[in-house]
């Protein structure tokens, strides 16, 4: 609407304004280049929008699903007594969806942020020869992620795990860089491979010091030095799990596998 009204004066202008006939002409002919200009940044600020939009509206269907995901899992908690593994595994799985839409809504930020605020802006102007085709990765970050988290649900660990060791090497900024890590170690873990469980939990716990995985690296760091026969080790992690985290639920399961370990 603002764009709009610019064009009405300046079109207003261009006609009303009090010059000799040569200037006019001269000026008419400026502004006519200046609305040509202002027309193709209407059609690439429009072209944006749509883009906003419809990333928006996807996110608001997924977002309905997962919803229906919470409520649908509630009820099967609170009708068959589900057991907590299992619970926490579905909880999870929501929760990684929940990061993915962390993830498009920072990506519509950045397009809103990157809409042109006023003025007259143009395509910076790249002669042919010198025009550079950008690399781009053949996946994107969630397709990468989810096609290992998959594999993962699916059991095969081996699969899961060069999906999200592929994951870190090519997004290792991605919010979910973290989770793919922590995911490398639970296969390890249910391979009983617990010694590179431990190396992938110990590597997440240190380069990872503020996620939001930190309490669960720790309880199967301390779960998988029990299985290696460390069991005095892993009491000591799962003591400072309890210590850091005293009010998390992976400090409960902690204090149950102690009281477990020690009787």
């Amino acid at each position: 609407m603002r764009t709009a009204i610019i064009l009405i004066l300046l079109v207003v202008f261009a006609f009303a304004a009090p010059v000799d006939t040569y200037g006019a002409r001269k000026d008419t002919k400026v502004i006519m280049e200046q609305l040509q200009t202002l027309q193709e940044t209407l059609v690439r600020l429009d072209g944006k929008l749509t883009l906003v939009t419809a990333d928006t509206a996807a996110l608001l269907k997924r977002m309905q699903v997962v919803e229906e995901k919470v409520s649908a899992v509630s009820r099967l908690n609170a009708d068959s007594g589900q057991d907590s593994e299992s619970l926490k595994l579905s909880l999870q799985f929501i929760k990684e969806e929940l990061n993915e839409f962390k993830s498009v809504l920072n990506k519509i930020s950045d397009r809103l942020m990157n809409l042109p605020t006023g003025g007259v802006t143009t395509e910076p102007q790249v002669n042919e020869g010198e025009a550079q085709a950008e690399p781009v990765p053949a996946q994107s970050p969630e397709t990468t992620y989810y096609t290992a988290y998959s594999d993962y649900i699916k059991k095969n660990y081996q699969l899961a795990i060069d999906g999200f060791k592929q994951f870190i090497r090519l997004f290792p900024q991605n919010i979910l860089a973290d989770n793919s890590l922590y995911w490398i170690g639970e296969c390890y873990y249910s391979q009983k491979n617990y010694q590179e469980a431990v190396s992938t939990f110990t590597q997440l716990i240190t380069n990872y010091s503020d996620g939001d995985k930190i309490p669960d690296a720790i309880l199967k760091k301390g779960y998988a030095l029990i299985e290696m026969g460390k069991q005095t080790e892993g009491v000591d992690v799962l003591k400072e799990l309890i210590s850091r985290f005293p009010l998390s639920e992976e400090a409960s399961l902690a204090q149950q596998k102690i009281k477990d370990v020690m009787d």
